[in-house]
């Protein structure tokens, strides 16, 4: 028998913003990803294409971990928890291949450490997302959410303004802040979180048999599959591109990346109120569609000051989906397999790395810089199809 579901009690802001912290080292590690590890293997690679299927393999560990963990974790019961000791087990190994990595000159030696490092790393984030609805009472979630990923997005932030701005320095440094930069976060976000004792019993592993049964979150995981496609061919060739496109110095393309991405920390607490006050769905699709509208406009722009004017109304747009799509998932799933179907919904993001930087990168060794975003905006519209078909039948917003 299942046991039955026990809604938490309110968190308050310092809760929060402990608990965001570990957000703050994935988003560390994420700005690691996007500005540093692309020039680290272009150089070893030589090639756009080559960049991209290599970022793709790390899709492999994205797709399965996060189920594997999140699926775990609803298992397990420790004196520390179901979910901290994942989280740490999962971030003890991508550190330890990043600093490996640091001693690594050789593409056949680097691409097993990448993959381990993503395998931690995807092992570590399925089970720490799904901390939030443990800890966070449904009523709360949008709010919680802007929260977590105002504070947490602060990680790229200041990757990006220091450690990605030193590559042309010493290539070494960027590495060297992940490597202080994350154990620190992590160690603050468990010190921060006391898991509640969960109730005794087994929960039965129902995951794919409870999601066939679920037309709309079937819709929903589609189109949210097709969204991430879309973010990971800009993410994973934007400082290249506009190096290109626009004639930038490395400083000048990670200054644009930036500004996109301190908007969308500065965005997601207000789209996270917005989210509570317009409908999830609603404000899902709107920041959906503006991000689609702004990849269409940047091939047209002719300097760069017009690019971190478009990057802030895109910042803008990607920080309101990111805060709330997933209270809007988080509505639509059955409350005993949390962390197993939070894993789904980082598979259905993460595991589209397999495909997004490759797409990009055929593309742009194919057709030219230009057709990155034309691409990642037609994708991004499919995804935006299919949340319009979602049907409020099964959300349960607060």
């Amino acid at each position: 028998m299942i046991p039955e579901h026990t809604e938490p009690s309110p968190a308050g802001l310092l809760k929060l913003a402990g608990f965001a912290m570990g957000l703050f080292a994935v988003q560390t590690f994420w700005g690691f990803t996007w500005a540093t590890l692309p020039l680290y293997l272009k150089e070893l690679t030589g090639s756009n294409a080559g960049t991209g299927v290599i970022l793709s393999t790390t899709g492999i560990t994205g797709l399965f971990f996060p189920v594997l963990a999140g699926a775990l974790s609803d298992r397990i019961r420790t004196p520390l928890g179901r979910r901290r000791p994942l989280i740490v087990a999962g971030w003890l190994l991508a550190w330890s291949m990043v600093l490996l990595l640091t001693q690594i000159h050789s593409l056949a030696a680097a691409i097993p450490v990448i993959f381990l490092a993503y395998a931690g790393f995807f092992f570590a984030i399925g089970p720490y997302f799904a901390l939030l609805p443990d800890i966070i009472p449904a009523a709360q979630r949008s709010f919680a959410s802007g929260v977590m990923f105002l504070i947490g997005g602060t990680g790229i932030l200041s990757y990006l303004l220091f450690a990605a701005r030193w590559w042309e320095i010493s290539p070494t440094r960027p590495f060297v802040w992940v490597l202080i930069a994350v154990p620190a976060a992590v160690a603050v976000m468990c010190l921060s979180v006391k898991e509640s004792v969960p109730p005794q019993g087994k929960t039965r592993l129902r995951l794919f048999r409870e999601l066939s049964g679920r037309k709309n979150l079937l819709r929903f995981l589609s189109g949210m599959t097709l969204q991430w496609i879309s973010l990971w061919m800009v993410s994973a060739f934007f400082v290249i591109t506009c190096m290109a496109l626009f004639s930038l110095s490395v400083e000048q393309a990670v200054k644009a990346f930036f500004v996109l991405n301190a908007s969308f920390v500065g965005f997601a607490l207000p789209g996270g109120l917005l989210g509570a006050k317009l409908g999830l769905k609603q404000t899902t699709i709107g920041g959906v569609a503006a991000l689609i509208v702004c990849f269409c406009v940047i091939p047209f722009l002719q300097t760069y000051e017009s690019l971190l004017f478009l990057v802030i109304i895109a910042g803008a747009a990607y920080g309101t989906v990111l805060a709330v799509s997933y209270p809007f998932f988080l509505s639509m799933i059955p409350k005993d397999q949390t962390a197993g179907f939070v894993g789904l919904y980082q598979a259905c993001q993460n595991g589209t790395l397999l495909l997004g930087p490759a797409i990009a990168g055929g593309l742009i060794d194919s057709f030219g810089y230009t057709t990155l975003f034309f691409g990642a905006a037609a994708v991004m519209l499919a995804g935006m199809i299919l949340y319009i078909t979602v049907r409020r039948s099964e959300e349960q917003e607060p």
